[in-house]
């Protein structure tokens, strides 16, 4: 109730909370870094949409970061720049990993009917702007999680949310002459094939899929047989 008294944007007073930990982490003591982020997380959510869905904005600007934009390769890169607890032990503040547990801590408070609005700003904010093998990572990092909640408490939304992960991977293999990172994306799809959507999407999927894609020949097996997830 005193942060929708405050005589400023429900907008400005959502960054703030953000900045505690994605600005401020030297005020926060580092052992507890993440009770400080589960807490923000369980305020966060308490407040209406104004407060909590500036973290969408945060994300579309880690997305469009360098970190995730330009083509680094070193060993273990990009999936090390997504560990959180790596980065945070050995003082390596990254804006991705923090943003992406924070990310997972309010969307672990939010109710369903919050979390019911990421399809919407996959399809319309996320697809746009997705044009490299680390940024779709990156997106499936961040919505993996919750997989398993959408499938038990928001089906549509599951079906939803599994058309945008192929609608991305069209639109990265597009805008790139080579994927380098195929088996961490195919055993994602695979994981989301046989755990969540089974045959659902295949429809819909096949509207816009076709063979010229690199990532045919060790995809189509998801589009080959019928499966049924067990429920």
């Amino acid at each position: 109730v005193e942060l929708m008294a405050l005589a400023v944007p429900g907008k400005d007073v959502g960054n703030d909370l953000l900045n505690v930990v994605l600005k401020s982490q030297p005020l926060v003591p580092r052992e507890n870094i993440t009770a400080w982020m589960n807490a923000i997380g369980l305020v966060i959510t308490a407040l209406p949409e104004p407060y909590w869905i500036v973290l969408h904005e945060r994300i579309v600007s880690v997305i469009n970061s360098p970190s995730l934009t330009s083509e680094t390769e070193w060993v273990g890169y990009p999936f090390q720049l997504f560990d959180f607890t790596a980065c945070h032990q050995s003082y390596s503040e990254m804006c991705c990993s923090y943003t992406l547990a924070l990310a997972h801590a309010v969307w672990h408070h939010s109710s369903i009917g919050q979390l019911s609005l990421i399809p919407k700003f996959l399809t319309e904010v996320l697809i746009p702007i997705v044009k490299t093998e680390f940024q779709l990572l990156y997106v499936y990092h961040l919505v993996g999680p919750f997989l398993q909640r959408f499938q038990q408490e928001r089906t549509r939304c599951m079906l939803e949310i599994g058309v945008a992960f192929y609608e991305m991977l069209l639109e990265v293999d597009q805008c790139n002459m080579h994927l380098s990172y195929m088996d961490p994306i195919c055993d994602f799809l695979y994981h989301v094939k046989y755990m969540f959507t089974g045959d659902s999407v295949k429809d819909q999927v096949s509207e816009f899929l076709t063979r010229k894609i690199a990532l045919w020949s060790r995809i189509e097996v998801l589009f080959a047989f019928p499966f049924e997830v067990n429920k």
